[in-house]
């Protein structure tokens, strides 16, 4: 009796494999937040004649409260950005530039123009779906693009918000010249986050539908990862590493708990990006 009583109550348990560390899922959480910060209190500024763009700014305290969340967002996205740079320039100096472009790593290699072809070669039924390692072609697209779009978007940024001292070394004309760059480059920005890669293939995919927790959790089961990075699994298997990644998790109130928060956060994020994209579809074709 007491053993099934045990076997009831003892809370569910299995493997799962261990992907981001906690500094990368703290990191990723500053990039969803300033993120959404930046696109709700600048949109508004490039769109300001339409209906919603009013509303939206009312709805975060009006211009000067606007400003300021924009600026705090702007700081908040040069740590993080500072932190990951400098993480990656460590990481080369200590394997002493080895690795780099190994299967395992976020650079891009000749693997992945591979896989973007078979990608669309499968698409249409032509060939097999290709095998996955560590960091798929659009992951890598991601991180690269957010590297290199906050240095433009950065550096014009901050032009615009300390013009006197930088018209102390640039003409005028630069001032006007950084409020486009800005301005197309955010609404870029928008485009790739919420319509085009991101929002999709992290959680509209069929394997991840209708969320994919990983990088709120850290770690997803074994099974499931099998599926999606064999290589990564094979090669670890292979060079016998597996177990450094193997976490065990248990199935309580509190992770069931958790999943609902990661559920609605996701949710409400998800609705955010529709309305923006529509605000600025409308404005466009309008």
């Amino acid at each position: 009796m007491a053993s099934t009583t045990a076997a009831v109550t003892e809370p569910r348990t299995y493997l799962e494999y261990k992907r981001f560390s906690a500094f990368h899922r703290w990191m990723h959480f500053l990039v969803f937040v300033s993120f959404t910060v930046l696109v709700f209190t600048g949109m508004p500024l490039k769109y300001k004649e339409t209906h919603w763009a009013k509303w939206v700014m009312d709805a975060v305290g009006g211009v000067t409260a606007a400003g300021v969340y924009h600026r705090i967002a702007a700081l908040v996205t040069v740590f993080y950005w500072t932190c990951e740079v400098l993480l990656m320039v460590y990481v080369v100096f200590r394997n002493r530039g080895r690795g780099v472009f190994a299967p395992g790593s976020i650079m891009p290699n000749k693997k992945d123009w591979a896989d973007i072809k078979g990608m669309f070669r499968w698409f249409f039924g032509r060939g097999p779906k290709p095998q996955f390692d560590r960091f798929t072609y659009w992951e890598k697209f991601d991180f690269m693009s957010l590297v290199g779009g906050t240095v433009i978007i950065g550096l014009t940024g901050f032009i615009m918000w300390f013009p006197m001292t930088f018209t102390k070394v640039l003409p005028g004309v630069f001032i006007n010249v950084a409020l486009v760059i800005h301005s197309n480059e955010a609404l870029l920005a928008a485009g790739v986050i919420f319509i085009f890669v991101h929002l999709f293939s992290a959680h509209l995919r069929p394997e991840s539908w209708p969320i994919d927790k990983v990088i709120f959790t850290g770690s997803l089961p074994l099974e499931h990862y099998k599926e999606e990075r064999p290589l990564e699994y094979a090669r670890r298997v292979q060079e016998g590493t597996l177990g450094e990644v193997l976490v065990v998790r248990r199935i309580t109130w509190r992770t069931r708990l958790t999943d609902v928060i990661w559920y609605g956060i996701t949710a409400v994020a998800g609705l955010a990006a529709v309305l923006m994209t529509v605000f600025i579809v409308w404005s466009i074709f309008s």
